[in-house]
């Protein structure tokens, strides 16, 4: 390894530690806004409003479960490029998701929500496929 290479790679080290302390930091920052949203959401509510506190905090919980996704893609620091393109489906998915979640559906274009189902369908197939993928090359290892 010569020294350009191993300046780019004490870089990269660096940028990956000071990213996974600030994602750790927003996870952590992300826990205590949802648990004060929920503590003054079930304080205010009372059995005589009609005002449902069910979605409020969908978007901080949503936010929670991407950061700890990209964490993991994080943590998956080895050369399985399988493993890393699986996770970031299911950090598309999980974003796509809460944006369905949280949207208005009443005011949406046809063409929007066919656009959406297509999307979520085709990141669920290509999820499967490289499922299948790794579960064909596993059993192929085990023989």
């Amino acid at each position: 390894m010569n020294f350009i290479d191993r300046i780019i790679h004490s870089t990269e080290k660096t940028i990956f530690y000071v990213l996974s302390i600030l994602i750790l930091l927003f996870v952590i920052y992300e826990v205590f806004a949802l648990i004060h949203l929920f503590y003054t959401e079930v304080s205010d509510a009372s059995i005589s409003d009609n005002k449902s506190i069910a979605l409020s905090g969908v978007s901080l919980f949503f936010n929670i479960i991407i950061a700890l996704e990209i964490m993991e893609t994080f943590k998956g620091h080895n050369d399985n490029i399988l493993r890393k393109v699986k996770i970031i489906l299911l950090i598309a998915l999980t974003a796509i998701s809460r944006k369905v979640i949280v949207m208005d559906v009443k005011h949406a274009d046809i063409n929007i929500d066919l656009g959406i189902s297509i999307l979520i369908l085709s990141i669920c197939f290509g999820y499967f496929i490289l499922s299948y993928k790794t579960r064909t090359n596993s059993y192929k290892k085990s023989e």
